[in-house]
């Protein structure tokens, strides 16, 4: 899986006695590997000689942009690259927290013509705003008609769930489901969702009976209808942070 670039459906990193079919591990993630979170100031890192990436000279200066190539940067960037983003495109991203912020930033960056956000935190709202993406506050009206309404009715040629199955509406109820069956909506026809947001087999604190093995009230009759395509799964990080850390070398 390595060589194929699939880093993160490696099938040597889990323990196969605890976990017999999982492939990949990741630190703190929800039954992926034995390995606890990495929020911590030492940490053991295993197969440091293939995990480690060196850094240019002006690292320390850009630390804080280094430290984005761990995980949030090129998970942003993987999202872009499952919804097969192309220069001149038009996408919209659902979930402006860190992942969804770094997709945006990452559409700008390969060129996207408009890059629309959505969200209803003001202070994230902001955030892509001063990058160039589009604001759109779901809790101020339905976030799919304002989408419609940018692209002409037609619908972003793109788009990216950086939310997963914790989604909840502006009243606070949880709906797993909701993100997905609105990128439908808000993608036209033979477009491309890209999803990274976490979505689990068992949802340990579920709001509705279906929620609890991880099955969503999917639309799939309209997806199949306009005849989108899903790209999903953790990010291969290994298959994007060189080239990601020779652009902020270069920046």
């Amino acid at each position: 899986m390595q060589q194929l670039g699939l880093s993160a459906f490696c099938l040597t990193t889990a323990d196969r006695s605890v976990f017999p079919n999982m492939a990949g591990a990741a630190y703190g993630f929800a039954g992926m590997g034995p390995y606890r979170g990495g929020q911590a100031d030492l940490l053991r890192v295993p197969y440091g000689d293939y995990n480690c990436l060196k850094l240019p000279p002006d690292a320390e200066a850009k630390q804080n942009d280094y430290v984005m190539l761990a995980d949030i940067f090129p998970t942003g960037w993987h999202c872009t690259e499952l919804a097969g983003l192309c220069p001149g495109e038009s996408i919209v991203i659902y979930g402006a927290g860190p992942v969804g912020l770094m997709a945006a930033h990452s559409a700008m960056i390969k060129g996207a013509s408009i890059v629309m956000v959505v969200d209803r935190h003001p202070d994230r709202l902001r955030l892509a705003e001063s990058i160039g993406a589009i604001a759109i506050d779901d809790s101020k009206g339905s976030a799919v008609d304002q989408v419609l309404e940018l692209t002409n009715g037609v619908g972003a040629d793109r788009g990216c769930e950086c939310v997963g199955y914790q989604a909840h509406d502006p009243e606070g109820q949880e709906h797993p489901n909701m993100t997905m069956n609105d990128l439908v909506k808000s993608v036209k026809f033979t477009g491309g969702i890209g999803v990274v947001g976490v979505f689990v087999p068992q949802d340990p604190a579920p709001q509705d009976p279906v929620y609890k093995q991880g099955e969503i009230v999917f639309d799939y009759g309209l997806c199949w209808f306009k005849g989108q395509t899903i790209g999903t799964g953790q990010c291969n990080v290994k298959a994007y942070n060189r080239q990601l850390r020779d652009l902020i070398f270069c920046a």
